[in-house]
């Protein structure tokens, strides 16, 4: 049995939208029930508004004279529970199914075996010829595919972004076969490579004499003043608040020293303030610098052109005795002392800034290195030109993936994703990790502010663009906290739960939505989001994801049969938009959206091979 071409479905006669709408936004609120625990992606859809609409287009409307009578009969009988002698007429049956679907829209009962079952069942009943298809060619982050896998359905889903097709791979189909020992597995792996990194790291993070532990160190880019008889060194700093928590509260005070006519020197001391008038503006506002000695402010233009000789100006400058002589200054430590609640603060010492001297040799060599794929342990690929929608940072001297991140940084990463290629695990695992260290690239780079509030640093893609960042945090990586290994298994295994509970096939593939394969003409349906433009902001994370995995792996295949494309932007239909085409993108990327929207409406799917 199937549904007849003339009858309606369910979705098209009626849908209970404000209740999936108020549950979906709780959802997005709580964040429970989320792809994105597992990883991140640009417009991730809400799994209960995916879960109710697929179940509305897969469902005939019981009160359409052409439904099958078999399917009436067969739904009276799943759904008898929900009134006293179950739904006796048409319509009864079409509330019964539409209570069914605002049941199965909430995410606390997203695993609830009854609702599902039901689902399932009327799925079966709907469609008894054959499993129905559901193809979804512009994945993204997969909350489609996965919901059609918990229905009961088969699904073909697949995305131009390889990064998006790791996703999609590890949730439809690794995270569904494996067992209730994967998140053990997982924390034992984690610990061993830990381990393993710690043993190259800890030079370059050294504990404080008195035992006290940095977890972050928080940094700022400089210009130099240039106001006559001025030129002190201006720190670029937004807030000189650390901690804004209540009973917490710690700040920098700046004070500039004059001696004579010699240019001013500014430094910092750490103090608690006891009211927000006493914590001083900062010094950058709207790419306008303040000097703190002469109250002179640097024009934006020149702002930009100090820290593009700097290439961003997120690195210090060390002169051949490997004192620091100019370039990025170091505000604040942020440490931890084992028996001690909260956190400590303390200005830098000539060992934070030894520790960067040796990882800035260290890097030196790093990059003469070649991996097997052919390409450099520190990403060299130039970024999108200037005035690309979403790029930010280009017109301060940032023109290379490799700039998006200190030297620390580079040696950091480069040292986990050499432990993580060498360590034997299986390939599954392998991609699992594989997001986790995704994570680590997104909260280690020069581009993640430190949030007061909170007491911790932001992920760099909290706007999905890369925006310029004055003061960044950099984060310890082996201190268990923030921007560590530890902390992203521990967020991806949160996930696991919501997103386990699949039990239909997945076809998972990287490819173009206007070149699908020819052979649609069978199946149940192709479901696409129903965007009438492309995003162009959802470009930056795409590439900055792909250029980090790309670097991660050492062999010519990458993690989970995934490779860099290099693909033009007519291609990418978000690609290249800047600024002043933000609206339409550029008009070859219109033509691919066309062609891939207007074929995906017109097919039917058939089983892709």
């Amino acid at each position: 049995m199937s549904i007849p071409p003339e009858c309606k479905r369910l979705i098209e006669v009626d849908f209970p939208i404000a209740a999936v709408s108020a549950r979906a936004a709780r959802e997005k609120e709580s964040r429970s029930g989320h792809i994105p625990k597992v990883h991140i992606w640009p417009a991730a859809r809400p799994t209960v508004s995916c879960r109710a609409v697929l179940i509305g287009l897969l469902l005939p409307d019981p009160a359409d004279p052409s439904c099958p009578r078999p399917f009436k009969e067969e739904a009276q009988r799943i759904l008898s529970d929900m009134y006293h002698k179950g739904p006796t007429t048409d319509s009864e049956l079409r509330k019964a199914l539409l209570d069914l679907i605002v049941d199965l829209a909430d995410s606390e009962q997203s695993g609830d075996e009854t609702s599902l079952r039901k689902a399932q069942a009327l799925v079966r009943a709907t469609h008894r010829d054959e499993t129905p298809l559901v193809v979804d060619p512009f994945a993204g982050g997969g909350s489609i595919p996965l919901e059609a896998l918990r229905l009961g359905c088969e699904t073909f889903a697949s995305d131009l972004n390889p990064v998006a097709c790791l996703i999609l791979k590890v949730i439809l189909d690794d995270i569904q076969h494996e067992g209730p020992k994967l998140a053990e597995e997982l924390v034992r792996i984690t610990k061993e490579i830990g381990a393993l990194a710690e043993k190259t790291l800890r030079q370059y993070y050294p504990h404080d004499p008195d035992g006290a532990i940095p977890i972050c160190y928080i940094w700022a880019r400089t210009v130099l003043c240039e106001a006559p008889n001025c030129g002190a060194e201006i720190p670029l700093v937004g807030s000189f608040w650390l901690s804004t928590k209540s009973g917490q509260q710690w700040a920098l005070r700046p004070i500039a020293d004059r001696a004579g006519d010699q240019v001013p020197r500014i430094r910092f001391e750490v103090f608690q303030p006891t009211q927000d008038d006493e914590v001083p503006d900062g010094t950058i506002a709207r790419a306008k610098a303040t000097c703190l000695a002469c109250r002179t402010v640097l024009p934006p233009e020149r702002v930009r052109a100090q820290l593009a000789a700097q290439q961003g100006g997120a690195d210090v400058e060390f002169n051949r005795e490997g004192q620091r002589v100019g370039g990025a200054r170091l505000l604040a430590v942020v440490t931890l002392v084992e028996g001690e609640i909260g956190r400590r603060y303390r200005l830098p010492t000539e060992r934070d800034y030894e520790a960067v001297w040796k990882a800035k040799r260290r890097v030196e060599k790093v990059e003469k290195e070649v991996l097997p794929n052919g390409l450099s342990p520190v990403p060299d690929e130039p970024m999108p030109p200037i005035g690309t929608l979403g790029f930010r940072v280009q017109r301060y001297g940032m023109l290379k993936w490799g700039d998006l991140f200190t030297v620390r940084q580079k040696v950091a990463l480069h040292s986990f994703a050499s432990v993580l290629q060498n360590f034997p695990m299986p390939a599954r695992h392998r991609d699992l990790m594989a997001l986790v260290f995704d994570k680590m690239v997104d909260m280690n780079a020069d581009l993640c502010i430190w949030q007061s509030h909170a007491l911790i640093p932001a992920h760099m893609m909290s706007r999905w663009a890369v925006p310029m960042a004055w003061d960044f945090a950099e984060t310890v990586p082996i201190a268990g906290g923030s921007g560590s290994l530890d902390i992203g298994v521990k967020r991806t295994l949160e996930g696991l739960p919501f997103v386990r509970g699949a039990s239909g096939r997945a076809i998972v593939q990287l490819g173009d939505a206007a070149a699908q394969p020819p052979g649609w003409s069978s199946g149940s349906m192709v479901y696409r989001p129903p965007i009438l433009r492309c995003n162009p902001l959802c470009r930056p994370l795409g590439l900055f994801l792909r250029v980090a995995q790309a670097h991660a792996s050492r062999t010519p295949t990458h993690p989970g049969s995934l490779r860099l494309l290099q693909f033009p932007d007519a291609q990418d239909a978000g690609g290249g938009a800047g600024r002043d085409k933000r609206v339409r993108g550029p008009p070859e990327g219109q033509s691919v959206l066309r062609t891939g929207h207007g074929e995906g409406l017109c097919r039917r799917p058939s089983r892709p091979k």
